[in-house]
């Protein structure tokens, strides 16, 4: 029977006590072995680098160590930073560079695997104290004239779960690493680090071996793909407006550097052959900050000078690299 001296809510509230905090221990559990998973495979992710693939290997160590360290010095009148996804991580050898355009003259590659985006690996170099007079850019920035809102990553799964999961193909890419080299798995950790110091040493240019799959390193003189396009001429379009043309103006206005479009490449074949002649001039589409297009806006190559369709074998680059420098030095931009 029901206590007389206690009301019938109190009653009720002492039945519901046990039901209500019955959920609080399996749910701390959960949150506990959860949060044990997650540091887990997070630490595994930041001390077992060797485990990602080689892109992320190489963006990593410019973000982290290239730009980061001093690239410049007193004695560089010339400080050039070069641009790009990985077409320009293959085909700028910054040293050959350096020396095909004298003294006082320093480059970097800071082409990037996968990605088009130059703004925050510039803004990272600037904010080390790596100042450019020059900026070199292959491809135009992105047309989007409105920020993302603070929503917007809510409606991207793959954004949403990097940054979540930093270290969501840490199973497979270990897995791959484990099968692939597990009869040399000493031997490959170091060979991950030897391209890694490699790249630094370069100054950012890295050979995509990788995706290398014939002879010599150079594809055959007839090779062709159906994707191809050998009569369209490629043009390159530079938006008027977009939201990263206005940080790009911003940044080269507080820090004194001015930015030069230079061709990119195609293999021959793969586009048509650009139709004017290979100008050296330089046309200016902004006065403050200067901003410039220099020559045709690609070049083409034969396919004996490319590992793969897309990125060009160390002769290759040292080729373009050589054409580059000869538009650069005709052009006046150093003068």
């Amino acid at each position: 029977m029901m206590d007389s001296a206690r009301s019938p809510s109190e009653a009720r509230q002492d039945g519901d006590r046990p039901i209500t905090t019955a959920w609080l221990k399996p749910v701390a559990a959960f949150i506990l072995l959860f949060g044990a998973v997650w540091l887990s495979l997070y630490a595994a992710h930041a001390l077992l680098p060797f485990l990602r693939p080689g892109s992320v290997v190489i963006a990593d160590a410019k973000f982290d160590t290239l730009v980061k360290s001093p690239m410049f010095g007193v004695q560089d009148r010339y400080r050039v930073m070069m641009f790009g996804y990985s077409k320009v991580l293959s085909g700028l050898r910054p040293r050959a560079l350096d020396a095909a355009l004298g003294p006082g003259f320093r480059s970097y590659n800071l082409g990037l695997p996968g990605d088009v985006r130059f703004l925050p690996i510039l803004e990272v170099a600037l904010a080390a104290g790596n100042i450019p007079t020059h900026v070199l850019l292959t491809i135009p920035w992105d047309g989007k004239r409105e920020a993302d809102g603070v929503a917007a990553i809510f409606h991207d799964d793959n954004a949403l779960a990097g940054k979540l999961f930093p270290f969501r193909t840490l199973p497979r890419d270990a897995a791959l690493f484990l099968v692939q080299n597990r009869s040399r798995l000493r031997d490959a950790v170091r060979d991950v680090d030897a391209q890694r110091s490699a790249m630094l040493d370069d100054r950012g240019w890295y050979f995509i071996k990788s995706q290398s799959h014939y002879p010599g390193d150079r594809l055959p003189d007839d090779y062709a793909l159906p994707s191809d396009h050998s009569t369209r001429v490629e043009r390159r379009v530079i938006p008027e407006k977009s939201l990263a043309r206005d940080r790009l103006e911003q940044l080269a206005r507080q820090y004194g550097f001015q930015v030069i479009f230079v061709p990119a490449f195609f293999r021959v074949g793969e586009a048509a052959s650009w139709p004017a002649p290979d100008g050296t001039g330089l046309i200016t589409i902004s006065e403050h900050p200067l901003m410039r297009v220099l020559g045709p806006d690609y070049l083409t190559y034969p396919p004996a000078l490319f590992a793969d369709p897309q990125h060009m074998n160390p002769t290759g680059a040292l080729v373009y690299t050589a054409d580059l420098a000869r538009l650069l030095k005709a052009s006046g931009a150093f003068d």
